[in-house]
């Protein structure tokens, strides 16, 4: 079955001329939501961004067609008047514009993929549910969209208090991450941060020998090599990527990529990890997605992955 959309914007009132916004805005904020009371903290930093950027916000709720008939058809009426009403509220309260969407298909991932379109700035999801039976052998619905959509999408976990300040942009150098990294820029959460470019060497996913068969003399010499060679990479790829005045870091750590990307968040008082690339294919795209899925489960700070 083929996904539906529905897309309904509630009667807009005039904005305030005071807020600088006379004419309706005309790019919106993809708010992915399941209107529980998960989903309220996504919500809230979705509508901090819209504001401060002046966007506006499309409120979407995804149905599986992998049901009966009946079951949409309630789900689909329920959620546009509970849609509908918190579109209201966002509108007078907010001052932002606000459109919704209940969107049906193959999967909550596949629906709320059909509600953006190439104006769509980003995409906010709420924070990690614990997983079904399905997401252990076809993955979350939130690594389902981050594989299948170029658009950046925000993951937001912790609750929002202010707009991001501090950022760890992790590469790994490639070309697909440099073009990835040039994008940052454009996405509502870069302004007005600080960011630090950090790159991991000799990590879990990365070596080829497991450091438990190498002496620590042998393993000592091998990173401290890749750490400089790895130092002069990430000096040229800043450059290349016009990322302005960014902090660097080069790290060697022998454990899991998540695990040594949550401990320099915390050491540099990041709140937003940014993860980049997405493409790929084999086992290096099996390893990257390992990483993106262990931080979706465990990361204490937000998400964002370009």
């Amino acid at each position: 079955m083929q996904h539906q959309v529905h897309d309904q914007t509630p009667p807009r009132r005039p904005f305030a001329s005071s807020a600088g916004r006379g004419t309706p805005l005309m790019r919106r904020i993809v708010l992915a939501t399941d209107l529980s009371d998960r989903a309220e903290r996504a919500q809230r930093m979705a509508l901090l961004l819209a504001r401060e950027h002046h966007y506006g916000l499309k409120l979407v709720y995804a149905i599986d067609t992998d049901q009966p008939t009946a079951m949409i058809d309630a789900q689909r009426d329920t959620a546009n008047f509970m849609l509908q009403r918190l579109a209201t509220t966002i509108e007078t309260v907010d001052d932002v514009a606000c459109s919704v969407a209940v969107v049906s298909g193959r999967g909550p991932d596949e629906a709320i993929r059909s509600a953006v379109d190439d104006t769509t700035p980003l995409i906010v999801l709420g924070s990690h549910r614990k997983r079904q039976l399905r997401d252990l052998f076809l993955g979350g619905t939130s690594e389902r969209i981050i594989a299948h959509t170029d658009c950046p999408v925000l993951v937001v976990r912790a609750a929002p208090v202010e707009r991001y300040r501090r950022l760890l942009l992790a590469t790994d150098l490639s070309e697909g991450s440099m073009a990835r990294a040039r994008a940052l820029g454009a996405t509502p959460v870069s302004a007005g941060t600080s960011t630090t470019v950090v790159h991991l060497v000799g990590t879990q996913e990365q070596s080829a020998v497991p450091a438990g068969r190498m002496t620590d003399d042998a393993r000592d010499r091998l990173l401290a090599h890749d750490q400089a060679v790895a130092r002069e990479r990430l000096e040229g790829f800043v450059r290349n990527a016009d990322l302005g005045a960014v902090g660097i870091r080069v790290e060697a750590d022998t454990r899991p990529t998540a695990t040594v990307l949550m401990e320099i968040a915390a050491h540099e008082g990041a709140d937003l990890i940014v993860l980049t690339p997405r493409q790929g294919e084999g086992l290096d795209h099996f390893l990257r997605y390992r990483t993106t899925t262990r931080l979706l489960n465990a990361s204490p700070v937000d998400l964002l992955i370009l």
